[in-house]
């Protein structure tokens, strides 16, 4: 039985759940916590595989590299091509491409999983030189002198951007983990200066890319996660269907507020399955 629907008894139609050929994934939260992989996770990517719905992983959580990300899964029992992890910091690659085409060398906080696919895009990541711009994610590697030269060359008027615009990143452990927008906010509080661009959830270019190169309609994608104010505001802005979990930390009480309630509100991922196996099962 699904546990909350917003717009139906099933989540919206028969139809349109019907029509979905992809499902995008967000990660921490909503098919692990920490390093606990919730136990509907692999059942459910086999009854995708069983109805022939392809998928992609999405994350802004950027404090691993693509490789890194990749082991890391295949040891949860999830085996996954690189193309199929989607990250905050491909967002921000294609926005540097798009929008500061003279940026060469750039000025990371970040870990080195996430400079080494800043430097695979093919940007030079500089650390005492001078560079075209700053570039912060999520660093768990983060240090203080570090955190002093990006405050430098934003206070000097460098384009400046931001991955995600995450406060805190999701765990089960009693302690705060302080994510890409706090280190943003404080940066913020050093030298007036917000993110020239904040490009991963919730903008919906990142979402859209991967339509595009699925070459998927918005009706036939939906997207899954544990964030009202990313995961679900990107679907609904990119026009795809948005699915709420409850394991990760948006709560019940939150998705049935009418401004931000999402499509469809599940307590894990065995009720999307569910939904998509009737969606199949019956005529349209």
């Amino acid at each position: 039985m699904l546990g909350v629907s917003t717009k139906s008894s099933l989540g919206l139609n028969q139809e349109r759940w019907k029509k979905v050929r992809h499902v995008v994934l967000d990660m921490d939260g909503t098919i692990y916590l920490g390093g606990r992989l919730f136990a509907e996770t692999l059942p459910f990517l086999a009854t995708l595989e069983e109805l022939g719905i392809g998928w992609d992983f999405l994350t802004n959580n950027n404090s691993k590299g693509r490789a890194d990300y990749v082991e890391s899964l295949r040891l949860m029992g999830i085996v996954v091509e690189a193309e199929q992890l989607v990250m905050s910091t491909d967002a921000c690659v294609s926005t540097l491409c798009a929008d500061f085409p003279e940026v060469r060398r750039i000025f990371v906080l970040g870990t080195p999983g996430m400079k080494k696919d800043l430097g695979d895009a093919g940007f030079e990541v500089v650390a005492e030189e001078e560079c075209d711009a700053v570039v912060v994610g999520y660093d768990t590697s983060l240090n203080y002198d570090r955190l002093c030269r990006a405050a430098y060359w934003i206070g000097k008027g460098k384009p400046y951007l931001a991955t995600h615009p995450d406060l805190v990143c999701p765990t089960e452990m009693e302690i705060i983990l302080p994510d890409c927008g706090a280190i943003c906010a404080l940066l913020e509080s050093a030298t007036g200066r917000k993110p020239d661009q904040v490009s991963g959830k919730p903008n919906p270019a990142i979402l859209e890319a991967i339509m595009n190169r699925r070459e998927l309609a918005a009706e036939e994608m939906v997207m899954v996660g544990d964030r009202i104010y990313t995961d679900m505001r990107m679907a609904r802005d990119a026009g795809v269907l948005g699915a709420l979990t409850l394991t990760g930390e948006a709560t019940r009480e939150e998705a049935i507020e009418p401004a931000t309630a999402p499509d469809l509100t599940i307590n894990d991922l065995s009720e999307l399955e569910d939904l998509l196996k009737s969606s199949r099962l019956s005529p349209l």
